[in-house]
């Protein structure tokens, strides 16, 4: 019979803990929870499997240099989280581009010793907790990333291999967006330049609630390095002008109250509607631990 339990798997906040990989199950726990752990010693075929009934998945656009992620599969449709054993603030995967996925599914290969938690922040929970102004302004907030993409990313992001095939594929972009997001790109030689509009507080994909789900705290909060490339993009608020810093600074100061970090065991499987929940990892030093991620779209609806 199936099994479905609440379990204190993390710090201070219950997530939900499925003990076998039932697609049904799996996805309606999603859809109403927004994020859960599936904790049945899982293999890696498992894993594809599962995540091949959920979404289609898709190749993130950094693992066409294999500096941030290694690809793991034939088709680098799964890989390795990013590189590198720093803290990652909380942030929406992909939200500075269209077409970021609908869902995460992460695999723990092996746990670290101490250290290296998902952490993970409910973006409508975080939007409620804001003081009136704060909600009022990011509510009515809307977001522009601006960023220059070389011949590698643009063409692992958009499946082509040339400059007039990514035209094309740009233009079905455009059409597939929904109301609120808006993309303009220009080509320099091989290189791209893209200006995305988004909002900044965002619906999420079930039940369409209002959710601070976005990539501001990652970039204001995380410096540059080899495994991030921060200087490819450039948040601002739709005039132009700078997300304010106070605002920002309360912002994260309710992110960390509502943090939460979820314990890896070996062969867990954690998914993530990646339009309700933020997500990142805290810092370790065991060079062992190993987990992969899938992300991508969801399949039927």
């Amino acid at each position: 019979m199936q099994m479905i339990s609440n379990v204190v798997s993390t710090d201070d906040v219950p997530l939900v803990l499925i003990t076998e990989c039932d697609l049904p199950t799996v996805k309606s726990s999603l859809e109403e929870n927004g994020a859960l752990i599936v904790r049945a010693r899982a293999g890696l075929d498992d894993f594809e499997a599962l995540s091949n009934g959920l979404i289609k998945p898709m190749v993130h656009h950094s693992t066409s240099t294999a500096v941030e992620r290694d690809p793991v599969n034939a088709d680098a449709t799964t890989s390795t989280v990013n590189k590198g054993m720093d803290s990652i603030p909380l942030h929406r995967e992909g939200s500075y581009a269209p077409g970021c996925p609908d869902m995460l599914l992460l695999y723990c290969v092996r746990p670290a010793s101490a250290g290296g938690e998902t952490t993970l922040c409910d973006g409508v929970a975080l939007v409620e907790s804001l003081s009136a102004p704060v909600r009022d302004f990011v509510e009515n907030s809307v977001l522009k990333w601006s960023w220059t993409v070389s011949p590698k990313r643009w063409m692992a992001t958009l499946g082509v291999t040339s400059k007039e095939a990514a035209e094309t594929r740009l233009s079905q972009v455009r059409r597939s967006l929904p109301s609120w997001e808006k993309l303009d790109t220009e080509f320099d030689g091989d290189v791209m330049h893209g200006v995305f509009q988004t909002l900044c507080v965002i619906p999420t994909r079930w039940g369409r609630r209002k959710s601070f789900c976005n990539s501001l705290l990652i970039y204001h909060y995380r410096s540059v390095s080899e495994y991030y490339p921060k200087n490819i993009y450039t948040p601002a608020l739709g005039d132009g002008s700078p997300f304010p810093t106070d605002v920002l600074a309360e912002i994260a100061e309710q992110a960390g109250a509502l943090t939460h970090r979820v314990r890896w065991h070996e062969g867990d499987m954690l998914l993530i509607d990646n339009s309700r929940f933020m997500h990142g990892r805290t810092a370790f030093t065991d060079t062992s631990r190993r987990i992969l991620v899938r992300m991508g779209h969801v399949t039927g609806n």
